[in-house]
């Protein structure tokens, strides 16, 4: 039986037509530029949202359809992430898909199958090229969702095979058992995520981009090795659930935008710590003036005994620092660095380690405030979360609140905590086993009654019961001074800027006496 009828019969029992896959590619000359070579791939190249049983996006990577259009070929890694149900396609004009079920998942190539419920309108996916890649570089087109945020394309050429053995070595793996070879693209690095296609100049797949975490440049897994997976798959389609992990550790995207460095974070806590402390008193409280305390006649002159003495600063109150206005994002954006660099699978330990330790000397620092520097930032945070959904900025967003535990509740994929954010009618909830991870104390979690200082992304609106919260994915979270009182505003008036003035709150034992370094230690 010739390989053709080997793969017709493999594909034919998953549903795929072998025609349509190993269609040749045009000749050259018709292809036109890279751009028309991506305006044409946008109809079968979408962006893979990886979702949990509540609908909370986890991860986010590029995949494309092929054959008749009822599969599409995706990043292993970022599926098979624990709770993902089901993945969330989305193409360049609005069609959306879903997905719960894999028909082949392949660890040695890092690359899924996922079978479409219901394939969007349009039809068909593209085919597999049949160029000869070992003759030397080639040029090429990867097609795919640039940091999951919009369909883009970066031109190359693919070069000489790696045998995975030797990448094994390099990231201190052991072999995988049937190690095939991967490529190399030449000169550029794709900012698109994971999974896209790379096409050659026809438009057909010559293979699928695989970004490997701690590897300096990208490697593509050739069509034929995922041809070869499709013919050894079990041809029985299981739940996304049951995906084998992956051998490769993938550079995955866990929240949509441009990737975050070491260095941003690390700006962004400066920026907070600098941009707060009072001008005036440079951070100390209080400020020297001069203090006329008597006089003395010298030859018949008379002259005032001036000395300096210490005042509480008539800017900050004693504080030491001030919240300038609309500061809140700068907030926001620390939040969601740190939230990126914590979920992220290609920072490097140490960077993440420091990045929360900082983190959280931040959020204990504000724990211990001076009531007016809190009081302003509760302000902005309750503004902030009361806007409405179209005035607010599409996609995950920083938040820093104080906030207290309201209950535990169980939801689809284990444990939840709920949190009411001070003077604010939004509900928040976390994931329980992620708050024991990112917390003040080691090995636990907050415990209902209890205030916190908590930092992360805001993902979107779940069910969880009977409440409506917006789901956080947490970056870190201290204890917080309890503020009693009303846990929310009085009934009127949708929360924001319309929202009554914030009540007087209490002041905590631990804000920092004049004189003293501020809550910031500067």
């Amino acid at each position: 039986m010739s390989a053709r009828s080997i793969l017709t019969c493999g594909l034919t029992a998953l549903g795929l037509a072998a025609d349509a896959l190993l269609a040749p590619s045009p000749a050259a000359g018709q292809a036109g530029d890279a751009f028309a070579l991506r305006d044409r791939a946008a109809a079968h190249v979408c962006l893979v949202t990886a979702e949990n049983a509540l609908g909370v996006p986890l991860a986010y990577a590029s995949g494309f359809l092929f054959g008749e259009g009822k599969f599409a070929v995706t990043d292993l890694s970022s599926l098979a992430q624990p709770g993902v149900t089901q993945a969330g396609l989305r193409f360049r004009d609005g069609r959306t898909a879903v997905a719960k079920q894999f028909g082949m998942a392949d660890p040695s190539i890092g690359l899924v199958v996922a079978q479409l419920d219901k394939p969007p309108p349009g039809g068909g996916g593209l085919s597999f090229s049949t160029a000869d890649l070992s003759g030397g570089p080639l040029e090429a087109t990867v097609v795919g969702w640039k940091w999951g945020q919009e369909l883009d394309l970066t031109v190359g050429r693919i070069t000489q095979p790696m045998p995975t053995a030797n990448l094994a070595q390099m990231l201190g793996l052991d072999a995988p058992k049937a190690p095939p070879a991967l490529l190399n693209i030449e000169g550029v690095v794709p900012d698109e995520a994971t999974g896209a296609p790379v096409l050659d100049r026809g438009g057909a797949v010559l293979g699928v981009l695989l970004k490997v975490a701690g590897l300096n440049r990208p490697l593509v897994v050739p069509s034929a090795l995922l041809r070869q997976a499709l013919l050894a798959s079990d041809r029985q389609l299981k739940p996304l659930s049951q995906l084998p992990k992956p051998y490769w550790p993938v550079a995955t995207q866990p929240l949509p935008g441009k990737p975050v460095a070491p260095a941003d974070f690390a700006n962004a806590i400066r920026t907070i710590k600098f941009r707060s402390r009072c001008g005036k008193c440079d951070g100390k409280g209080v400020i020297k003036v001069d203090k006329i305390v008597g006089s003395t006649t010298i030859g018949g002159i008379t002259k005032k005994i001036v000395r300096q003495e210490e005042v509480t600063c008539p800017n900050c109150r004693g504080e030491g620092v001030l919240l300038p206005e609309g500061f809140y994002a700068q907030y926001v954006r620390m939040a969601e660095y740190g939230t990126w660099m914590s979920l992220a699978g290609d920072v490097e330990p140490k960077a993440r380690d420091a990045a929360f330790s900082n983190a959280l000397d931040l959020l204990r620092a504000i724990g211990k405030v001076g009531r007016r520097y809190r009081d302003d930032l509760i302000k902005e945070a309750r503004e902030e979360l009361g806007k409405p959904a179209a005035e607010s900025a599409t996609g995950p967003k920083g938040v820093v609140v104080f906030a207290e535990v309201r209950e535990a509740v169980d939801g689809p994929d284990g444990p939840y905590l709920i949190f009411s954010p001070h003077l604010s009618r939004t509900l928040l909830a976390s994931k329980a086993d992620r708050l024991t991870s990112t917390g003040e104390a080691q090995g636990g979690k907050p415990r209902p009654g209890q205030w916190i200082v908590l930092a992360g992304a805001a993902i979107g609106p779940v069910s969880l019961g009977d409440h409506k919260p917006v789901f956080v994915q947490p970056f870190a979270w201290a204890d917080g001074p309890d503020l009693g009182g009303p846990r929310r505003p009085p009934p009127g008036p949708a929360a924001g800027p319309s929202t009554p003035a914030t009540p007087t709150t209490p002041t905590p034992s631990t804000t920092p006496k004049p004189g003293s370094p501020s809550f910031f230690g500067l």
